[in-house]
């Protein structure tokens, strides 16, 4: 698999997701790799495009502040092939500037 690093995702606007892909086409991985940044004071939140962090709705995990070691998850395609379409991931924030950091592997 080949290894893409995105690096920090950042939220200029908390309550407007920022979504983890913006390109016309679609870009899909087999594996995408989402952690808290370093610096972050506040929740941050992976969901769909469409989130929404007051009522959760589109949310499919809630970040803590920053603390060491930094809170992770892992997104797997089980069918071992490219099919998570990352224009389909956004991410919000509590905090304006703060975001996550954002890897993908594709086959």
């Amino acid at each position: 698999m080949n290894l893409t690093p995105k690096g920090k995702i950042g939220v200029p606007t908390p309550g407007t997701p920022v979504p983890i892909e913006t390109a016309a086409f679609l870009t899909a991985a087999a594996k995408i790799h989402v952690q808290t940044a370093p610096a972050n004071t506040g929740k941050t939140y992976l969901g769909t495009p469409t989130l929404n962090k007051s009522t959760l709705a589109g949310v499919v995990h809630v970040f803590a502040p920053a603390a060491a070691p930094f809170e992770a998850i892992d997104l797997e395609s089980h069918a071992d092939d490219d099919c998570l379409q990352l224009a389909q991931y956004a991410i919000d924030a509590d905090v304006a500037g703060e975001g996550l950091t954002v890897s993908y592997w594709v086959e």
